[in-house]
């Protein structure tokens, strides 16, 4: 089911109570579906394609998913939701971490998690290339995502009492950087990522500690 724009953010925080667990066959279709779409776009994918590689008829398909566009956007929403969840797990754990091993730790978390995970490389490739159908959905959805890690970095910020920059302006800073690599890891390099990572946060670092003496 494809829900509205403006509905996309209470749908992503509300618990599944009482969700009944899809079939097996639903999962199949979805893991398949990401390969397809990171190989050949969304424009590129085709329903026939994926019911092959899973091993049923085209037809079949629609026992599960209407169009492509809603399997799309249930493969979408179901990163988002682990990426945020991702995001709350990992500030809570790093809770009281120097804020500048914080942030390191973070985005060599982030480098793997995008190898490793395709659901994460395809949830940022469209983010920042979405398709033309569902780019107003998904720029809202990667804007609850990218909120949520502005909010997590403030708290971040004042958490750790040897930083004396200013809490919004330290975060927003940290989020613009990262938003670049972000873009470095889609269209460089892992190499290139920890590069520019290390680059960037120098400078920053710098400039704050500059600002306390």
């Amino acid at each position: 089911m494809i829900f509205p724009e403006q509905h996309v953010i209470m749908y992503l925080i509300k618990p599944d109570y009482g969700k009944v667990k899809r079939m097996s066959r639903r999962e199949e279709i979805k893991k398949a579906a990401v390969g397809h779409l990171l190989q050949f776009g969304y424009e590129g994918t085709k329903l026939a394609d994926i019911a092959d590689e899973v091993g049923i008829k085209k037809q079949s398909m629609y026992a599960h998913f209407q169009s492509k566009k809603e399997l799309v956007v249930e493969i979408h929403e179901e990163a988002t939701k682990q990426e945020i969840a991702f995001l709350t797990s990992f500030f809570d754990e790093h809770r009281g971490t120097p804020l500048r091993l914080l942030l390191e730790t973070f985005v060599a978390e982030m480098k793997d998690r995008f190898a490793d995970n395709r659901n994460v490389k395809l949830m940022f490739l469209m983010a920042f290339m979405p398709p033309e159908p569902l780019q107003e959905l998904f720029c809202t959805m990667y804007e609850l995502y990218s909120h949520h890690l502005l909010h997590l970095l403030e708290l971040a910020f004042r958490h750790d009492p040897t930083v004396r920059a200013d809490p919004k302006a330290g975060a927003l800073a940290v989020h613009t950087i990262y938003e670049g690599l972000t873009a470095k890891l889609i269209f460089g390099t892992p190499d290139y990522y920890m590069q520019a990572s290390e680059a960037t946060f120098s400078l920053l670092w710098q400039g704050l500690q500059g600002e306390q003496q």
